[in-house]
């Protein structure tokens, strides 16, 4: 499952669906990060007081309206609890997967965050600078020929 590709195609949809509302998009952006947290695993026990908080509806029939909906137009598998003590179920409909085969290997290499470089640069320079003074101390020579016999 791939979170970027599985957006873009919920979005590249969304564009063409007139039928959305601020509504369902709140909600169906709520199941998948829940979805998300479940490591992606179908079906998955949804809470409706933790889904309407998530998705910040505040009425419980626009939540029920707007989940049958879900289900209907094929964003989502939606099966409703009739106990109130057990959790309904809910399965989300992949987007990543895509007709298209490509040679494009980029998506698939893995990003590294390079946000603390900038901390370790100025960290090896204080460093270098340490060791030069050390240097300096000891009147160490850095401009040896080490290629000259003993």
């Amino acid at each position: 499952m791939n979170y970027i590709r599985h957006l873009n195609g919920f979005f590249q949809r969304l564009e063409q669906d007139e039928r959305m509302t601020a509504y369902h998009i709140s909600l169906y952006l709520s199941c998948f990060q829940l979805w998300n947290l479940n490591r992606f695993k179908n079906p998955i026990s949804i809470c409706r007081f933790e889904m309407m908080r998530l998705s910040r509806i505040g009425s419980v029939n626009t939540y029920a309206r707007c989940m049958k909906q879900l289900s209907q137009w094929g964003y989502l598998e939606y099966s409703p609890s009739a106990n109130l003590h057990s959790g309904s179920m809910l399965s989300c409909i992949r987007f990543d997967i895509s007709v298209e085969t490509t040679g494009d290997t980029a998506s698939d290499t893995l990003l590294i965050n390079n946000t603390n470089n900038k901390k370790e640069s100025k960290q090896d320079e204080s460093k270098k600078r340490q060791g030069k003074t050390a240097k300096t101390r000891l009147n160490v020579s850095t401009d040896k020929d080490y290629s000259e016999p003993l």
